[in-house]
């Protein structure tokens, strides 16, 4: 084998050393392909759904909770895109046991949280007024101790 090709064959992880031999080994591999895939696409819904979320509280730390969440959760779906570029080769216990659950609980999520985002604003919203009347009651109260200070 030339140099050159050992390097390329090193980084794109070629598994020569598997081969899809059977229907088994081709069902295996479409099965822990779609899974991965599904988990991407999911993986790349939620995070839109949870930027709607952060734009109702535009408080620093929230917004960098969310920011922070958002970009874990794009890298996961990254992950799984790249899963199915380098080793759609996962034995049967991983696909069945890890994989598929993995899909599934993924979409799911992804799917409740979608069809949940006008009541999970809503309860933002709230959350949101409820802070800046806290604000507002503590702005007062500080005032009404600042003008009791200044009578003394």
């Amino acid at each position: 084998m030339h140099h050159s090709n050992y390097i390329l064959d090193f980084l794109w992880n070629d598994h020569s050393w598997y081969t899809i031999n059977s229907f088994d080994d081709f069902s295996r591999a479409i099965l822990w392909c779609l899974a991965n895939l599904v988990t991407a696409f999911a993986y790349y819904g939620i995070p839109w759904e949870i930027w709607q979320w952060r734009k109702q509280l535009p408080f620093y730390s929230s917004a960098m909770v969310g920011l922070l969440f958002i970009s874990f959760i794009i890298a996961c779906g990254t992950h799984h895109i790249v899963d199915v570029i380098i080793m759609p080769t996962a034995p049967w216990w991983a696909v069945l046991w890890v994989n598929i659950p993995m899909a599934a609980v993924s979409l799911a999520t992804w799917i409740y949280i979608r069809n949940n985002r006008p009541m999970i604003l809503k309860i933002l919203q709230g959350i949101l007024k409820m802070m800046e009347a806290n604000k507002k009651l503590e702005d007062i109260k500080t005032l009404l101790v600042k003008r009791k200070m200044e009578e003394k």
